[in-house]
């Protein structure tokens, strides 16, 4: 019995009048009450707009007004549990509330509960502190586990032939039970099977399915940690942090990784160093845009957040990525005043679950203006580290440069690294990705390959981010020198001059030099 199931029943035992269930999974709901009517000896029913009460031996009365319902379940005298279906739709009545309170006001007599069935939490002020509200969780790998082999007995697939494996239960962990079911029959009806064979089917339904929720996207990567130029402290970091969430490491005492924000300019690999966190320690990832969080409707905001949580923690152990996470906080200072108070609590919701979460959720946070970064974030607890991801340093260059041209199927041998390493300082991991790719369209286009020369002339051309923002990088520099960790290299190159930079730029447009 997982915690929900414990705390469900503990509520009915204890006669509460009302319960509030927040959940896609009305068959695991209605399984949930039918074992605890069971052992408690109560009957149940369920009540369905339109249909009206259906009672478990499949009788029905029709009434199908709320409100009459209400005074029926109030004036009834008999002992049982009544599931109300999506009974959201009908809280914002104020005779429907009332009749609500007067229900939390009877005597405890009867074994008697209303459970509101609801994908939203949807507690009017009047009633917020009467009715006990639960989060149903989705379903583990157990229930996972039950639902695959009832899919293997009903589809008449040969029950001795198909293993249902650990790596087959990950696959779809994070959906709702009927997405787990459908996605089941779908492999089954185009591959006849269901087996480890199917695994790669499941995954791209999983990542259809969470993808149309529109919170969460679930990322296919590609590439390791040798794909990311430099930041040496960080990977040294990040390779000891994920070796810490086996049980090995539980029983040895260590504490399981909450997460890391990497502070740093675009383009200076802070992205790329998430994506490649979940290849290396082979987790899924998702990338959860804040953004897509608030939603126009009272309650919406704070739900979506606690949904794209929910999906987050069933998944695990993943990545869970927030890219520019100061986008998704802009406009908190100003919370009470503009919105209700809305951002201020769905932020409150993720800095409690990041807090206390007990889940192997690795959070990984970019940001690239730290001057809008609220100041709760950055306390201790929250992540167990925060990296300041700096211009790439003159080694970390000619790694760069290798890594680049390796990708293009280039020899990096054939090439003068440390003229290219000295001639791009101030240039980000990005800018000197660019490089390659525009010399790359120049050779082509003269019909030879690219080389050295090819690279730097197209260089001269280039105004790097840190010419434009000179002033802003060094006040981030000097912001990072006591907050936060170099992912990279210690010692930091001066930025070019504007002066130098106005030079090259004048010597691409010289006639002698093409």
């Amino acid at each position: 019995m997982n915690r929900f199931e414990e705390e469900f029943e503990l509520l009915l035992k204890c006669k509460k009048p009302i319960i509030e269930v927040v959940t896609y999974e009305w068959q695991k709901l209605q399984t949930a009450v039918n074992a605890i009517a069971g052992a408690n000896l109560t009957k149940w029913k369920r009540w369905n707009q339109s249909v009206g009460i259906v009672d478990t031996d499949g009788s029905i009365e029709p009434i199908k007004d709320p409100l009459a319902l209400l005074r029926k379940y109030r004036d009834d005298q008999d002992s049982y549990y009544l599931i109300l279906e999506n009974f959201n739709l009908f809280m914002n009545n104020a005779e429907v509330i009332n009749l609500l309170f007067e229900i939390v006001k009877m005597k405890k007599v009867k074994q008697k509960s209303l459970i509101i069935e609801t994908s939203d939490v949807c507690l009017p002020s009047a009633l917020a502190k009467e009715i006990a509200v639960l989060d149903m969780p989705l379903p583990d790998r157990d229930f996972i586990k039950k639902i695959a082999q009832s899919v293997i007995i009903n589809t008449e697939l040969a029950t001795d032939r198909y293993a249902i494996t650990e790596q087959l239960l990950n696959s779809v962990l994070g959906l709702t039970t009927t997405e787990v079911e459908l996605a089941f029959l779908k492999a089954v009806q185009k591959y006849g099977r269901l087996d480890d064979s199917v695994i790669d089917y499941l995954i791209s339904e999983k990542e259809h399915i969470i993808k149309k929720d529109g919170l969460l996207e679930y990322y296919h990567v590609s590439d390791g940690m040798d794909n990311i130029g430099g930041l040496k402290s960080l990977k040294n970091w990040l390779s000891l942090r994920g070796k810490a969430f086996t049980q090995t490491a539980s029983e040895f005492g260590l504490d399981t990784p909450k997460g890391v924000l990497l502070l740093g300019l675009p383009g200076c690999g802070k992205s790329l160093t998430a994506k490649c966190i979940a290849k290396s320690w082979n987790y899924p990832l998702l990338r959860f845009d804040l953004g897509k969080v608030f939603g126009g409707v009272v309650g919406q905001s704070e739900a979506n957040m606690r949904r794209a949580l929910d999906v987050a923690k069933t998944i695990a152990p993943c990545v869970l990525w927030i890219d520019e996470i100061e986008k998704g906080l802009s406009g908190l200072g100003s919370s009470d005043r503009t919105d209700g108070g809305t951002a201020s609590r769905v932020f409150g919701t993720l800095l409690t679950w990041m807090q206390e979460k007990k889940e192997p959720v690795f959070v990984v946070a970019t940001a690239n203006n730290i001057e809008q970064l609220p100041p709760e974030l950055l306390r201790k607890g929250r992540f167990d580290e925060i990296f300041f991801v700096d211009l790439p340093s003159f080694e970390e260059r000619k790694e760069i440069f290798r890594i680049h041209l390796a990708q293009k199927k280039r020899d990096p041998k054939g090439f003068d690294l440390d003229l290219l390493a000295e001639k791009t300082n101030g240039l980000t991991g990005a800018e000197i990705g660019s490089l390659i790719a525009d010399s790359l369209f120049d050779a082509f286009s003269q019909g030879k390959d690219i080389d050295t020369d090819g690279i730097i002339a197209v260089r001269r051309k280039l105004t790097p981010i840190s010419t434009v923002m000179s002033e802003k990088i060094a006040a981030i520099r000097e912001w990072a020198k006591n907050r936060a960790r170099i992912a990279g290299d210690e010692f930091t190159e001066e930025i070019q001059g504007t002066e130098q930079v106005v030079r090259l730029k004048t010597e691409c447009y010289n006639p002698l030099l093409g």
